[in-house]
C-alpha cells in the first residue's frame, strides 16, 4: 500500500490557536484508526519521529499517523513554549479533531517516547472520547524525580535540554536580528564546554542560561526557583491523574533510562488505580537494559556492557521490531483484532547478566525476598549485621572538587557515557567509599525495587548522600547497576536543614534493577556525596543549592555497628 503524506495541517485548539501536523495515511480510499505523536523537537526530524514508530509503515499497514508539533514549537502557533503546561487540553482538542479527519474511523491512539511518551500519558488523563489505547514509552511521570531527584537538581538533563530548546527557541524569536548568529553560535559552544558551564555558581545566574533574556527560555529559572515539594511541581506533570486513565498503555522504559522510576510508576498507578478493567488489565510492561534514547538502537551495548543482540530495541528478544510490537499493540486496541497480545503476561524484563528476556505476572515481584547486605568495617560487605558498637568510615565532601559523573540514568551531552560505566575512576578518590563483598560462590538475581539505609552525619546543615549499587567483575570492572541520591535536608519529603554533627537515618531510592549477579562476582556499593555534573553540588552551608554562592568543605560519617546498620536493601528472587 503506498502512502500520501500531507504537511502542515491545521489543528484548531480550543482557545483558537492552531497547532500543525505532518499526516501520512493510506493513498486507497477509506477509514482507518489514527495514531497521534504530539513533539517539540519537529515533526519533520526523522530520528525523533521514526524512532520507535516508522509512520510510513504504520501508513501502509492501514493506519493514519498524524505527527504535530506542540504549541510555540517549530511549525505550530502559540507565543511560547511552556514544557507540559499545555499538552492535557491540547492533546485532547487533537485527538478530537483526528478523530474527525476524512480519513478517520474515529478510532485514536496516542504515542511518543520521551516528552512525546508525556504527552500520551496527558492526552489519557483528559479522557477524550475517541482514544482507545496508548504507548507511552519513557515518559516522565513526577517532577520530583524529573527535574530533581531526591531533592537534588537535576542539573546536568535541565542545562542540557535547555540549551537543545534554545537552540530551537532562538530562531524562532531572533533570526534578522544583528545578536542572532553570535548567540546560536555561543549555544554550541556552550555544549562543547559543558562542564565549565554547569560549574558557575550561582546557578540561577549561568550565563549560558541568558537570566536576563525573557525571550531565551525563562521557564527554566521558574523551575530553579520551586522546591521540589511546592504545588506547582507536584501538579505540572499531572502525575496525581492515573485514576482517570480509561485505556490500556504499553509502557516501555531501560533499566538505565533516566526515566524508569518514572515508567514504573505509571504501570503500578494504572494497574492499582486505573478508571476501569481496560487499563487496570491490560497495561504492560516491557523493561529492556537500555539507556535514554538507546532503545530504538540495533546495537545491543549500553555504557560499557555488551548485553547481546536480544537487548536489540530494533529487534526485540530476535521477534520483532519496536514498530511492529506497537502495530500488534494497536491492532489490538484500535482495529479489535483479536491476536493474543492482550493475553501475554502484563510484564516483560531483560534480566542482567544472565543476558535474557522474562515474562512475569506482576511488578514488583511477589517471590522476591528482602534482604539486608550491610557496609562492614573496612570495606567489606556481607548479610551479617556488624557487631561493634562505634564502627565508622569518613571521608571530606569538598563541593569545590565533587565526584565527576560516570555512568547511571543520565541525560546530558553524550561526552558522558550512559547507562552501566566501569566505576574505577572514582573509587580511588579520597571522597569515595567501596563496599565489597567475597567472591559469590554461586549465581545470585536482584530483580525489584532498590534502597539503602545510611546511618550517617555530616558537618554540615546540608548535604547529599550517594549511593550505588555495582557488579565487580573477576577482571576488576566494577559496573553500576542502580543508584540514587537523597539531599539531606529532605530526608522527611520537606525542606528542613539538619543539625550539624547529628546521626540521622536516610533512606535513599535507587529506583529498581534486574541483575544476575554470577559467581565468581562480587557485589560493590559505592557511597559518595556528589555526582557532577548530573547533579548540582550541595554546598553543604544551608543554602538552597540554585542559590547558593559559596561552599564549605565538611567531613562525612557513615556508621556501620550493631545499633546503627547502614545497609542496602536488595530484592533476591529464590534460585
Amino acid at each position: 500500500m503506498t502512502v500520501v503524506i500531507e504537511q502542515n495541517v491545521d489543528a484548531k485548539m480550543r482557545d483558537g490557536t492552531v497547532l500543525r501536523a505532518d499526516i501520512y495515511r493510506p493513498s486507497e480510499e477509506g477509514n482507518y484508526p489514527v495514531l497521534v505523536q504530539r513533539t517539540p523537537y519537529n515533526k519533520e526530524f526523522w530520528p525523533f519521529t521514526a524512532a520507535m514508530l516508522d509512520p510510513r509503515k504504520a501508513a501502509s499497514s492501514g493506519y493514519v499517523v498524524v505527527i504535530q508539533d506542540v504549541r510555540g514549537r517549530w511549525a505550530s502557533d502559540g507565543d511560547e513554549f511552556i514544557p507540559y503546561v499545555n499538552e492535557m487540553d491540547d492533546g485532547s482538542d487533537t485527538v478530537d479533531w483526528a478523530a474527525k479527519l476524512p480519513w478517520s474511523d474515529g478510532n485514536v491512539g496516542a504515542y511518543g517516547v520521551s516528552y512525546m511518551g508525556a504527552t500520551a500519558w496527558h492526552t489519557a488523563y483528559a479522557r477524550p472520547q475517541p482514544l482507545r489505547a496508548i504507548s507511552p514509552w519513557t515518559a516522565p511521570h513526577a517532577w520530583e524525580d524529573h527535574m530533581w531527584r531526591g531533592g537534588a537538581f537535576m542539573l546536568g538533563l535541565v542545562v542540557s535540554w535547555a540549551l537543545g530548546i534554545g537552540a530551537s527557541v532562538l530562531p524562532r524569536k531572533k533570526i534578522g536580528r544583528p545578536e542572532f548568529m553570535e548567540e546560536f553560535i555561543q549555544l554550541f559552544e556552550d555544549v562543547d564546554n559543558f562542564r565549565d558551564v554547569v560549574t558557575h555558581l550561582p546557578i540561577n545566574k549561568m550565563p549560558s542560561l541568558r537570566p536576563d533574556d525573557p525571550e531565551f527560555i525563562p521557564f527554566v529559572f521558574d523551575w530553579m526557583s520551586r522546591l521540589p515539594v511546592d504545588e506547582f511541581n507536584q501538579q505540572i506533570l499531572k502525575e496525581r491523574l492515573h485514576t482517570q486513565v480509561q485505556v490500556p498503555a504499553l509502557i516501555v522504559s531501560g533499566w538505565h533510562d533516566v526515566t524508569i522510576g518514572h515508567d514504573l510508576a505509571h504501570y503500578a498507578q494504572t494497574r492499582d488505580a486505573g478508571a476501569n478493567e481496560d487499563s487496570r488489565k491490560f497495561t504492560k510492561l516491557i523493561i529492556g537494559p537500555w539507556s535514554h534514547a538507546n532503545v530504538a538502537s540495533f546495537m545491543p551495548v549500553v555504557g560499557d556492557i555488551d548485553f547481546g543482540m536480544r537487548a536489540s530495541g530494533a529487534l526485540l528478544d530476535l521477534k520483532e521490531d519496536l514498530t511492529a510490537l506497537q502495530l500488534r499493540w494497536f491492532d489490538r486496541w484500535l482495529k479489535g483484532e483479536r491476536n493474543g497480545i492482550d493475553e501475554e503476561p502484563p510484564v516483560k524484563i531483560f534480566v542482567q547478566g544472565l543476558n535474557r528476556w522474562r515474562d512475569e505476572s506482576e511488578w514488583p515481584l511477589a517471590r522476591a525476598e528482602q534482604r539486608k547486605l550491610y557496609m562492614q568495617p573496612g570495606g567489606g560487605l556481607s548479610w551479617g549485621v556488624p557487631s561493634g558498637d562505634s564502627e565508622q568510615a569518613t571521608y571530606v565532601y569538598d563541593p569545590l572538587d565533587p565526584c565527576p559523573t560516570r555512568g547511571g540514568t543520565l541525560l546530558l551531552p553524550l561526552s558522558y557515557t550512559r547507562g552501566p560505566v566501569d566505576q574505577r575512576p572514582i573509587t580511588g578518590r579520597s571522597d569515595v567509599l567501596l563496599f565489597q563483598t567475597d567472591a559469590l560462590i554461586s549465581d545470585l538475581e536482584v530483580t525489584g525495587p532498590v534502597s539503602a539505609n545510611l546511618f550517617a552525619a555530616t558537618e554540615g546543615k546540608d548535604t547529599d548522600w550517594v549511593v550505588k549499587l555495582c557488579d565487580v567483575y573477576p577482571d576488576g570492572r566494577i559496573i553500576n547497576m542502580c543508584d540514587g541520591i537523597l539531599r539531606a535536608s529532605y530526608r522527611t519529603g520537606e525542606r528542613k536543614l539538619i543539625e550539624a554533627g547529628a546521626v540521622l537515618e536516610y533512606t535513599v531510592d535507587m529506583w529498581a534493577t534486574s541483575v544476575l549477579f554470577k559467581a565468581g562476582h562480587r557485589i560493590a556499593v559505592i557511597i559518595t556525596s556528589s555526582d557532577f555534573p548530573r547533579y548540582d553540588r550541595n554546598p553543604n552551608t544551608g543554602e538552597v543549592p540554585t542559590e547558593a554562592s559559596t561552599t564549605k568543605p565538611v567531613r562525612q560519617t557513615i556508621f556501620m555497628d550493631a545499633s546503627r546498620p547502614s545497609h542496602v536493601l536488595l530484592p533476591v528472587i529464590p534460585a
